[in-house]
């Protein structure tokens, strides 16, 4: 019994290592790229940030419901979880898996776009992604299905040294800037979030006293 919950957990924590694969690719990229998509906020906000800031996007510095791309990622993720929910009955350890997947993905993905430090350590995969090459690299978590498939293309040592000093100068010397100008785009969506609170209460108090 308790090696078929295992291995359930590690086949639904396996099946979102190669969704966010495809995931990233198929959705994020090749229709993100179109400016009219859905998810064209990944191509055109997140990687544009990723590599002016050198793997910092400061959009994670900012609380995910005050900032539309940030809003749109955890939307996509709990839609990704939530389509997954009708399986439970039959294979709950096989859902906790794939739950289990999609909380380490939002984590370790926010974390490497507010501590590339820790990316650089952590998540060499993604960080070649941005910084190195946005055609390869899908996985955000993992190198492993890249490795299998093909798509993580080696470099030497050398060339990963060079590219962690050149983009770890670049992050050094936005970070601070970077941290301020979120605290005041926050400050701003609060500001507009209570205004519109304060329209809709004013609407529905002039609706209710006209009955």
């Amino acid at each position: 019994m308790f090696l078929g919950a295992a291995a359930e957990v590690a086949a639904g924590y396996m099946y979102v290592k190669v969704f966010e694969n495809l995931a990233h690719k198929y959705l994020l990229h090749d229709l993100g790229k179109k400016k009219e998509s859905l998810w064209r906020f990944h191509f055109h906000e997140h990687h544009k940030a990723a590599i002016k800031h050198g793997m910092l996007d400061p959009a994670y510095f900012e609380p995910w419901w005050l900032n539309h791309s940030r809003a749109k990622e955890v939307a996509s993720l709990i839609g990704a979880f939530g389509v997954h929910l009708p399986l439970a009955k039959k294979h709950p350890y096989f859902v906790a898996g794939v739950g289990i997947g999609v909380l380490e993905y939002y984590y370790k993905h926010k974390k490497s776009h507010t501590e590339p430090e820790w990316a650089w350590e952590h998540m060499q995969n993604h960080v070649k992604h941005h910084l190195l090459g946005q055609n390869n690299y899908w996985g955000v978590t993992s190198g492993l299905v890249d490795r299998l498939v093909g798509t993580a293309p080696t470099i030497s040592g050398d060339e990963w040294i060079a590219l962690r000093v050149f983009n770890m100068r670049r992050y050094n010397g936005v970070r601070e800037k970077a941290e301020e100008m979120a605290k005041e785009r926050s400050k701003e969506h609060k500001e507009k979030l209570r205004e519109s609170l304060e329209g809709l209460a004013e609407k529905l108090y002039s609706f209710l006293g006209r009955k």
